[in-house]
Formats: C-alpha cells, structure tokens, sequence
C-alpha cells in the first residue's frame, strides 16, 4: 500500500507539472515576503509593472496572502494607460500563502510594451516589503517595468494603480505563456507632417512614438489582426487608423500624413468717413446676417483683420466711424464671409 500511495502521489506531481510547462511567475510558491501583513487596513488595489521580451498570454494572477488579508480579492490586468484588459475574482482561496486565480480566457500581449498587474486588498492587511532588491529579479523572458516597478492605489474597488512608495515588493505576480505561434513579427511605417503617438491595439496592444525621422515600429508580434492609431494634439490624420493582418511575416509601409487645422482670418477695408475729427473705427461681428453683434475691435485706419474665425463658419461685419468726442456714426452696410471648412 505504501508503494501504491508513493506511486500515485509522484504521478500527480508528474501531471502538475506538466500542465505548467511554458508558463512563467516572478516568484515562486516557496517565495515568502519579510511582511507579509502590512498594519494599513484601508482598502487598497497594490500591483506590478512587468514587460516580457516576447509575446505571449497572461492567463493568471497570483499574490502572497497573509492570514488578515481578508475579502474578496479582484484581480486585474491593465495597459500602461489605464485601459482595463481582463479581471478576474478569486476563489477557494487558502487561509494565507500563494493565491491564483486564472482569467477567463488568456489576454495577448506584445513584446516590449509595458503592462500593470494588481489585485484589491478590500481590508488591506496586504504584504509588502520596502527597499526590494528589484535588480536582482530576472525571470526571463519577464522584466519589471523600472527601478520601482511596484505601485498602489487607495479606493473601496479595483482601481488603476500609479502611486509608488519606498521602491516596495507588494508581491503581486502574474502566470506568462510566452507565443506559441511563428514569429515574432513586426509592424512598421512613418508619419509625415507631425510628430506623433502611434497605438496598437487588436491581438496585442501597444504604444510608441515617432522617432526623429517620422518612423516606428511595433516589434514582437505573433500572428493575428491589428489597428494602428496615431494621435498628436492639433492634428487630422490620413488615413486616421489602418487595419493590419499579419501573418507569417514583417509588414512594412503602414503610412500615415498627418496635417495641422487650416489658419482662417477674415480681412475687411472700407472707405475712410468724410466727417471732420475721425479718430478710430469700430468693428462689429455677428454669426448669422441680422442676429445680434458684438464689438470685435476697433482701429485708427481702415481696414481690420479678424483672426479669430472657426472653419465652416459663415459671419457678418460692420464698422462704425467714431469722432473726437466719442460720438459713433451708424453702422455701415453688412459685410458677409464664409469661412471654409478645413
């Protein structure tokens, strides 16, 4: 009986083992925190910024529990933003040690691009230790994201974690499959006109920006269907998104022309008064042809131009001639202009 039992209980190692093939943590489960019950009982979300020289899945998230980090536990991952990728909540949690809790599906990530992991500790209680020698942690092909990777975020629900303390170990953790599928690949092109940020958004996100010469690159990609978005405050961009397939090879020439709002300005003359003791001309403007107006300015010669017109906008104009004891003529006749759209 007792060779049957040791025989059954190796086997089962064997299996656990084998379904964890490819998989990769920071930790593990024999890693144990110098605190593991931190005094802060406020209801806290406290995470990790990783990155992983590959694509490839999170499928999970793991962290250290001591025995009065009570409550409901909702893990979560996010995008270096703050975009909200997968969440799941824990359950059969055991009293303290290591906890996992796997996604409903595995989330895509792309090589190179930073990533947050976190759970909420609703009664805090959570571990932490201060000053973590993070430059010794490597666990290839997983990286943390900085010199103090790990960040907090007070709130009574999941919230987005930036807040950093004391370069902090807060023992969070993830389950990483590196990509299974050929590759990785890459997706490239420029932007003329302006500088901007390009997003990757589909199988995996990302986001980059231009380099000095207009180029980027999303590299470490596995096959699979993106979107690249560029963005810069102040510009319209052609195409303003482009759809990418990639399968089984690079794809170069994802292009963009980015173009800056059209200046408009309006610029009105009129004939000079032939009243006696003309000292300046007031200017009115109206948005519709006989709406109300409002003074826009006022000059000591004839003509005026107005710089503060928006595209597609249609206007009205008068002018008034005022004398040296402050008296004002009539308006002039109406003066229309139609601004283009851009």
């Amino acid at each position: 009986m007792h060779i049957r039992k040791t025989a059954g209980v190796f086997l089962l190692a064997m299996y656990l083992q084998a379904i964890a093939v490819g998989q990769t943590s920071f930790w593990t489960n024999s890693s144990v925190p110098a605190a593991p019950e931190d005094p802060d009982t406020n209801s806290v979300t406290v995470g990790l910024k990783f990155f992983s020289d590959v694509p490839g899945t999170v499928t999970g998230i793991r962290f250290y529990k001591g025995l009065d980090n009570t409550g409901t536990h909702v893990g979560n991952l996010w995008s270096s933003t703050g975009a909200n990728l997968a969440t799941v909540t824990f359950s059969g949690e055991t009293a303290s040690g290591w906890q996992q809790a796997n996604f409903p599906a595995p989330f895509s990530i792309a090589a190179n691009t930073t990533y947050i992991v976190s759970y909420l500790a609703p009664n805090g209680r959570y571990a932490e230790d201060d000053y973590y020698p993070w430059s010794t942690l490597n666990r290839n092909p997983l990286h943390v994201s900085g010199s103090d990777p790990s960040v907090y975020a007070y709130g009574s629900t999941a919230t987005f974690p930036t807040a950093t303390w004391n370069s902090s170990n807060y023992w969070v953790d993830l389950v990483f499959a590196p990509s299974t599928s050929p590759g990785p690949y890459s997706i490239s092109g420029s932007v003329s006109g302006s500088a901007a940020t390009m997003t990757l958004s589909g199988a995996a996100i990302g986001s980059t920006t231009t380099d000095a010469t207009g180029t980027y690159t999303f590299s470490g990609l596995a096959n699979g269907s993106y979107v690249v978005t560029p963005s810069q405050s102040g510009y319209t961009f052609t195409p303003s998104r482009a759809s990418v397939n990639v399968n089984g090879a690079a794809v170069t020439g994802v292009n963009f022309t980015a173009m800056a709002p059209l200046s408009h300005s309006v610029t009105l003359s009129w004939t000079a008064s032939a009243s006696p003791n003309i000292i300046r001309y007031n200017v009115y403007r109206g948005s519709a042809s006989g709406g109300p107006i409002a003074r826009i300015g006022f000059v000591g010669g004839t003509s005026y131009v107005d710089t503060s017109v928006s595209s597609g906008q249609a206007y009205s104009y008068f002018v008034t001639a005022v004398d040296g004891s402050n008296q004002e003529s009539a308006y002039s006749t109406e003066a229309t202009a139609v601004i283009p759209a851009p």
